[in-house]
């Protein structure tokens, strides 16, 4: 016995209507055709997916567990028809970039209305956003690294400084004392004496910038990992601790006077910014388009 798609389709119109009716009116089909498709699961699978009560059709933990493990790919077949259903009229050109989503939010995000194109986001680290460009799942990637892969291209296009931010609420005088008396150990048994912010996503920036100014790990966990680097700020402008992030993304912070920035190392800590593409991408001009709004926002920045 073959498995058929609409089946799982309907199973989860069942699981998110709680009726059999619902069902029937997402999907546009008969009540009886909803009951075809659910009993053929229920053989095909070998155990019950509902309870059925008078009132509601209430999962079964099977019926839960293939919910969890089903909504996911179900979600993603669903988009991938409403992107390559066929349209009438012309068809815009859909470029898939990837960054950090902070980047994003920071310079790319307020010129979307303007681009005249569709475009899809992802966002990740440097490898992970490499891998998606190899895999051919993006077009155009942001990163601080690069690929040896022949079919790819990359070009540096900015740099970002590493620096010590600190919150409005931390007693920065230890750490000037120690910078006062050039005295590297105090100053570093100073900063691991304090609270510590990062993100789940990028830990690498502390250990860059400690490594870069003290030629060792940092040796201790952060406090407070949170969702983004802007989430740092907004915590840092109304506590104390530290955190260390590129310049450009806490600048603003900076100049109103929300944080501090309290130092950027005994030598800088920086990482070069590359554009990555394809040698040869089907929407050259769209991307030259998304490439240029970038330089243009970073040399703002």
């Amino acid at each position: 016995m073959q498995g058929n798609l609409e089946w799982f389709r309907t199973f989860r119109a069942v699981y998110d209507t709680g009726t059999m009716s619902g069902a029937a009116k997402d999907l546009y089909i008969s009540q009886p055709g909803v009951g075809l498709h659910l009993n053929a699961l229920e053989a095909y699978t070998g155990f019950p997916l509902f309870e059925r009560t008078p009132r509601k059709m209430i999962p079964t933990e099977k019926g839960k567990l293939l919910y969890q493990q089903l909504l996911h790919a179900l979600t993603t077949l669903e988009d991938i028809e409403t992107r390559f259903r066929r349209k009438s009229g012309d068809v815009a050109a859909t470029v898939s970039v990837g960054m950090c989503v902070e980047t994003f939010q920071h310079v790319l995000e307020q010129h979307i209305p303007e681009l005249g194109f569709n475009l899809m986001m992802q966002f990740g680290s440097s490898p992970q956003l490499i891998q998606l460009l190899e895999n051919g799942s993006v077009d155009l990637v942001l990163t601080t690294t690069t690929s040896n892969a022949s079919n790819l291209v990359f070009h540096s296009f900015a740099k970002e400084r590493l620096v010590l931010i600190a919150g409005r609420g931390t007693d920065v005088s230890g750490f000037r004392s120690a910078r006062q008396k050039k005295d590297k150990t105090k100053l570093a048994e100073w900063m691991r004496s304090q609270l510590w912010y990062s993100t789940a996503a990028d830990m690498e920036a502390l250990t860059q910038f400690w490594q870069s100014n003290f030629d060792e790990l940092p040796g201790f966990v952060p406090n407070y990992i949170v969702p983004n680097k802007f989430s740092i700020t907004r915590c840092l402008s109304i506590g104390k601790g530290l955190a260390v992030i590129p310049d450009f993304l806490c600048r603003e912070a900076i100049e109103k006077g929300d944080i501090t920035k309290l130092w950027e190392g005994y030598k800088a800590a920086e990482n070069t910014l590359y554009f990555g593409r394809r040698k040869q991408p089907l929407y050259e001009n769209e991307i030259k388009r998304v490439e240029k709004l970038l330089v243009a926002a970073f040399k703002d920045k």
